[in-house]
């Protein structure tokens, strides 16, 4: 985990993690498109669809989804 490498963090209040966390997001959001791992979730997604496209009964539904994975 990254935080481990930073043990500064752990000193941190909890809102000052929390202002932490949203400039982190601001930052990432701002250059998302320098992100590598773009074209590995379009791959993943792909690969996904096509099973289904091969095996629709593999797929749930979304109230299966949910109650899979405790989700209200």
């Amino acid at each position: 985990m990254i935080a481990e490498k930073l043990p500064a963090i752990a000193g941190l209040s909890i809102e000052e993690k929390f202002d932490l966390a949203v400039e982190l997001w601001d930052e990432v959001s701002a250059r998302q498109n320098e992100l590598p791992t773009q074209k590995v979730i379009l791959d993943e997604v792909e690969r996904r669809f096509a099973d289904y496209e091969r095996d629709p009964s593999s797929a749930l539904t979304l109230e299966e989804f949910k109650r899979k994975f405790s989700l209200p």
